[in-house]
C-alpha cells in the first residue's frame, strides 16, 4: 500500500468522512477524502518508515537516527549506533531493540 493510500484510507475511516457519506454519495466522499490526501503530500508530509532488521540498520547512512523499542533515539556514526546511556553497539546487536521507526536520513535531507 503506497503512503497516498494509506493517508486516505485513514481519511475515509474517520467518523466525519462516514457521517459526510450520510449525506452525499460516495464517489463525492472519495473525490474529498482524495483531495485532502494530495494536499498533505503536497504539504511535505510523508508516513514515517518502519524496519527491522540488521541488513536495514546496516543500510542506513552514517548520521541516520531512529527511534527504537523503548521510545529512545539512536543515531549512526561510523558504523555504530549510539544513544542516550548505552555503548556504542554495531547493527547486529542493536536490532534486537527494534522495531524501529526512521526519524532522520541525511540523504533526504
Amino acid at each position: 500500500m503506497s503512503a497516498r493510500d494509506e493517508i486516505l484510507r485513514i481519511i475515509l475511516g474517520t467518523r466525519h468522512m462516514h457521517a459526510l457519506h450520510l449525506q452525499v454519495p460516495a464517489d463525492i466522499v472519495e473525490h474529498v477524502g482524495n483531495g485532502i490526501a494530495d494536499a498533505i503530500l503536497a504539504a511535505g508530509y510523508s508516513m514515517p518508515r518502519t524496519i527491522t532488521s540488521q541488513e536495514e540498520l546496516d543500510a542506513l547512512e552514517d548520521g541516520s537516527a531512529v527511534l527504537d523499542a523503548d521510545a529512545d533515539v539512536s543515531t549512526k556514526h561510523a558504523g555504530k549506533w549510539h544513544g542516550y546511556e548505552m555503548a556504542p553497539l554495531d547493527s547486529r546487536k542493536f536490532s534486537k531493540c527494534g522495531p524501529f521507526t526512521i526519524l532522520y536520513e541525511p540523504k533526504s535531507a
